[in-house]
């Protein structure tokens, strides 16, 4: 069962394990208004229809193979999703069922000795898979992630981590962050 981070009367901040459902961690009479993949920790917003609850901005923490190129910038592509073996992949050109996404990201850090990258990164489209499709595809698959080539023995290292929110109109803007606990190989960047 997902935490509670926060709730108020129209709306919950929860925090999902890896393995739970998103669409099953809404409170009774709230909708989840985004979902985060099966295997994927993280922060997930719920509410109830006209609540007045908004998301400014939605982080998510990853960490990958080897080290970046450029410590920031955006990555852009056509991406299709495979349904019978789920998996996303880059394609040159939109055709039916491609679609374009595009994501910021900032590298926070490098371990030389394990070849991770720790990175930050925002969302400009939310497609199946994206970040792990993305990264997977520029020769960075997420540490863990075997289904998109990881030979990193792990969990999946991607979390949907920092939330910025109004609870309704008239409120301001309040963030929540959540990283997932000190393990391999978040343990490496997130020290105590």
């Amino acid at each position: 069962m997902a935490k509670i981070l926060e709730k108020g009367k129209d709306y919950a901040v929860l925090y999902k394990e890896a393995g739970e459902d998103s669409e099953k961690t809404a409170p009774s009479g709230m909708g989840v208004l985004y979902r985060l993949d099966m295997p994927v920790p993280g922060i997930i917003c719920a509410a109830t229809s006209g609540s007045g609850f908004e998301i400014t901005s939605k982080k998510y923490f990853l960490i990958c193979s080897g080290r970046l190129e450029n410590g920031a910038g955006t990555m852009e592509d056509f991406l299709y999703h495979d349904p019978r073996s789920n998996r996303t992949f880059p394609v040159k050109k939109m055709r039916k069922g491609v679609k374009d996404a595009k994501l910021s990201f900032e590298v926070i850090d490098y371990d030389e000795t394990a070849d991770l990258s720790f990175v930050s990164a925002v969302l400009e489209t939310g497609r199946t898979h994206q970040i792990r499709a993305q990264f997977a595809s520029r020769r960075h698959p997420l540490a863990g992630d075997g289904k998109y080539g990881s030979r990193v023995k792990c969990p999946v290292a991607l979390t949907c981590g920092e939330i910025t929110f109004k609870a309704d109109a008239s409120s301001g803007e309040k963030t929540v962050r959540v990283m997932p606990e000190n393990i391999y190989p978040w343990d490496l960047f997130l020290k105590d």
